[in-house]
């Protein structure tokens, strides 16, 4: 009888242990959760501190008020970029990809279409004499 009763303790010990375990498990998730969320929000306030417009940066530097745009030098990189392959064996010859970035008027046509509207019944029942939409 003594033998059946200590494997009933050590069941119930066992069962008390993983219980005490997964307790633990489930609060330390929640505290990591609440950490994180107080590091997202002390995230949050540093990048509005620093997060100040390029203007009024550039407003609070004096040499700045003195300085004439076409004094500043612009440098544009001109990248190659490899494909793997020779492109002009697939391109025709004298190929321009800028030839038609610029528009004109005469480049556009225009179609105007006109389709006849059939409502089903005349409306000119339901308009006055002399109506006309098109005058002002």
């Amino acid at each position: 009888m003594s033998n059946y009763l200590n494997i009933e303790i050590m069941k119930n010990i066992k069962i008390l242990a993983a219980v005490v375990l997964l307790a633990g498990i489930f609060i330390s998730f929640s505290g990591l959760h609440h950490h994180r969320k107080e590091q997202h929000l002390e995230m949050a306030e540093l990048f509005e501190i620093s997060n100040t417009s390029f203007e009024a940066q550039f407003a609070n530097i004096p040499e700045s008020r003195c300085l004439n745009p076409y004094d500043l030098i612009v440098i544009e990189l001109e990248e190659e970029i490899n494909l793997g392959f020779d492109i002009t064996a697939y391109l025709p010859l004298g190929f321009n990809a800028y030839a038609s970035m610029e528009l004109e008027a005469q480049d556009l046509e225009v179609f105007e279409s006109e389709h006849e509207v059939d409502l089903g019944f005349d409306t000119a029942a339901y308009l006055p004499a002399g109506f006309n939409a098109y005058a002002q």
